[in-house]
């Protein structure tokens, strides 16, 4: 962790990327993961060089790619090995090269940034798809936003949703698990929340939410093929 630090100070990023999870209420122990955030395009482009750096970080790859999948699968339920590791992969993780710990670093949204500005998200009901990530540029951060289109509708709690469905054109997480996980082209299982978004101005859509509003209920999005 002091390594990491210190190679962060020295990269002159210290105002672009901290430490947050365990380590910053003092709960940490020698089992803790390092749970980084970074802030800003600056943020993140020092993110990219600090996960690249061999000498700190090593990538989850050969055996230990069993572990990452162990410890993502339960988040990410019915993906299949091949498809859960691709997500993966795409995000910041990784173990560090002394005790192999698991870090990950998780990109925060601008301080200007005014994608959800003015937006209101009225719930419809449930639904499950499979779409087609059309734009992931503002899905590297979070709060994660994708368009998409709707392939198939699998089910729904609302009465002939596929009559509707060419008017999703969202995807939307305030989870660290999905900023970043999908690229434009990739096919995506979603289950989640059917919301009506409208506004700024007189611009409405729809779109399927992954927040977590209930403990009992499953919000996924897995890459599929």
């Amino acid at each position: 962790m002091a390594a990491i630090i210190e190679w962060v100070v020295d990269a002159g990023a210290a105002e672009v990327i901290g430490v947050t999870g365990s380590f910053v209420v003092g709960v940490c122990n020698a089992r803790s993961d390092i749970d980084l955030v970074c802030y800003r395009p600056r943020g993140y482009e020092a993110a990219q060089a600090l996960f690249a750096e061999r000498s700190l970080i090593r990538p989850y790859e050969g055996e230990s790619l069993t572990r990452l999948y162990v410890r993502r699968a339960k988040y990410v339920a019915g993906s299949s090995f091949d498809a859960l590791l691709q997500q993966e992969s795409r995000k910041f993780q990784g173990l560090t090269a002394g005790a192999g710990a698991h870090i990950n670093c998780e990109p925060l949204g601008a301080d200007g940034d005014r994608t959800l500005a003015g937006v209101v998200s009225r719930e419809v009901g449930a639904i499950s798809v499979l779409a087609r990530v059309t734009d992931h540029s503002e899905g590297l951060a979070t709060p994660a936003v994708y368009g998409i289109t709707v392939d198939t509708v699998i089910g729904s709690t609302i009465d002939e949703a596929a009559t509707f469905a060419w008017r999703i054109t969202q995807m939307r997480s305030y989870l660290g698990a999905y900023t970043g996980a999908f690229r434009e082209g990739d096919l995506v299982y979603l289950s989640g929340r059917l919301v009506h978004l409208h506004g700024p101005g007189e611009r409405s859509t729809f779109g399927i939410e992954l927040t977590p509003w209930s403990a009992a209920e499953s919000f996924l999005a897995d890459l599929a093929h």
